[in-house]
């Protein structure tokens, strides 16, 4: 009876140990593009690029990923181009514990 109850009071020691624990953790990127043309003939060309490479080596901790592109483009007049392109990548990649 007496190491029954020494090892319940062992276990609830242990219990009360402090585990470190791991914040949770966002990448955000943003990016943002305007172009305005007026008048005839003109070229326009956008391009957004965004990477993440997350390596999270094993942790358990939450991580967050948000990729925002935004390209407007006004065109007034005759024989105007306009190219926007956006490349988003997201990588997450679980290391050994």
């Amino acid at each position: 009876m007496k190491l029954s109850v020494l090892s319940l009071l062992a276990v609830s020691t242990l219990s009360l140990i402090a585990v470190p624990a791991f914040a949770d953790q966002a990448n955000v990127q943003t990016s943002g593009q305007v172009s305005t043309q007026v008048g005839d003939n003109n070229t326009s060309s956008q391009r957004t690029t965004q990477s993440n490479l997350d390596s999270r080596r094993g942790r358990g901790e939450n991580t967050g990923n948000a990729q925002d592109s935004y390209q407007d483009s006004l065109q007034e007049g005759n024989g105007n181009n306009s190219s926007q392109v956006t490349n988003q990548r997201n990588v997450v990649r679980n290391g050994r514990r």
